[in-house]
């Protein structure tokens, strides 16, 4: 009993529990905490594996190249406004990407410096031009034959007329913009030309999860932007009634800036002048070699997703007693339409649409319609299975063929500045 008594005066007593202590973790063991941190530890390397495989495969991404055409991009900012680069700086970009001509918007109502220039610098010609911010939108006009003295007006049919008499050439911008969207779609607004697709509107529609995997891929590849790339349909749907009104041509604006701003201070070159122009551009037929800027002003020319591959040949025309008529022409009635589309490694479906509707869709790259009755023509040619650009967004989009030429003269009410109200009038287009 003493022994006994004396052990148990002898014994240590347990530690009291501190509650702050935490339990250590056995990463060989197999106590749920462990069970779980492997779990997470193997998700991440699952992942990280999976993102550098994606990344490699986009950055062995390359387009097909073509050297059969002429290439244009419109809608680009310079120093005279926002844009990060000098235009010889931008014309050394442009010649990089392949380029020829560069339609410069700078900002400005209008821009005054921006649209006195019309220069080549080392092969790339520079055409001057102005975004001009109106009540209703954005106004991009460029080519102006007399240098501006003078505000662009407010009204937008007004301000287009304007931009006419200066001979610029007058397009509606962010046509479908969710901060800049377009807003006036009277029937007196008749502009030169409308964006069917901006490459900044396509960055600011996207969602947050499709905005976050753009930032992820693009060290890999800047051609994993062309994912990004959209047309949307209400553009599509306001370019066919204003093709009612008049010859009215559609760009894929480039909004090209060189980079962004940080502060005051700091500009970040991403993505670049040569990043942008090779995602998409104006395609011109080498003919307008001497004078590229004429091939817009005529609508002989196509839209087309660069980035995306480029044609070895586009051809969409009109045939009448042997003589051709391209697109932006007007055929006689029941003239013949003709598609001819190629490009390497490329698989195409061509969608061939009469004022607005769909008259044509096969699975291949051509097509021919014989005796066509009058109408606008138009074609858009997709991508089958192509590694970057979803198939439901056109690769390339022509610009018309008036069979028959226009059906009815445009009804504008035009702005009288003696009365500051709108007047009915009735315009012939030839």
């Amino acid at each position: 009993m003493f022994i006994s008594s004396l052990s148990i005066a002898n014994k240590t007593p347990d530690p009291i529990p501190d509650p702050d202590a935490r339990e250590p973790v056995c990463w060989l063991g197999n106590s749920p905490r462990s069970l779980c941190c492997k779990a997470v530890i193997g998700l991440l390397g699952v992942s990280l594996l999976s993102y550098v495989g994606y990344g490699i495969r986009y950055a062995l991404y390359e387009p097909v190249r073509s050297a059969n055409y002429l290439w244009a991009v419109y809608h680009v900012h310079s120093t005279y406004s926002d844009g990060l680069k000098a235009p010889e700086e931008i014309a050394r970009q442009a010649r990089l990407a392949g380029v020829s001509l560069v339609l410069l918007t700078d900002h400005g109502n209008p821009n005054f410096e921006s649209s006195a220039l019309h220069k080549e610098f080392d092969g790339v010609t520079l055409i001057g031009g102005s975004e001009a911010t109106l009540p209703d939108g954005r106004l991009t006009f460029f080519g102006a034959r007399t240098v501006p003295d003078i505000a662009l007006a407010t009204f937008p049919p007004q301000a287009v007329k304007q931009a006419r008499e200066w001979g610029a050439f007058p397009v509606v911008a962010y046509s479908e913009d969710p901060l800049y969207g377009w807003r006036y779609w009277e029937t007196d607004l008749v502009p030169g030309g409308i964006e069917l697709s901006n490459m900044f509107t396509c960055v600011r529609s996207l969602s947050v999860y499709d905005k976050i995997a753009l930032i992820l891929f693009y060290p890999f590849s800047h051609y994993y932007f062309i994912k990004s790339v959209s047309f949307p349909s209400k553009s599509f749907a306001h370019w066919d009634a204003l093709l009612q009104r008049g010859k009215i041509w559609s760009l894929v604006a480039s909004d090209a800036h060189g980079g962004f701003h940080l502060g005051k201070s700091l500009a970040v070159s991403i993505p670049s002048y040569a990043d942008v122009f090779s995602f998409a551009g104006l395609g011109i037929d080498k003919k307008y070699s001497a004078q590229p800027e004429q091939a817009v002003r005529n609508g002989d020319f196509f839209n087309c997703i660069r980035g995306a591959g480029e044609p070895d040949l586009f051809n969409f025309y009109a045939v009448d007693n042997g003589v051709i008529y391209t697109s932006g022409s007007s055929p006689p009635g029941k003239s013949d339409l003709h598609v001819e589309v190629e490009a390497e490694g490329l698989t195409t479906r061509l969608i061939l649409r009469k004022n607005g509707n769909i008259v044509r869709e096969v699975d291949s790259g051509r097509l021919n319609i014989q005796g066509a009755m009058g109408g606008v023509y138009r074609l858009e040619v997709y991508l089958l299975n192509h590694p970057l650009l979803p198939a439901d967004v056109p690769w390339i989009v022509s610009n018309p063929i008036f069979v028959g030429g226009l059906a009815t003269p445009p009804h504008r009410e035009l702005y009288s500045e003696t009365t500051g109200v709108r007047e009915p009038r009735i315009d012939r287009v030839h």
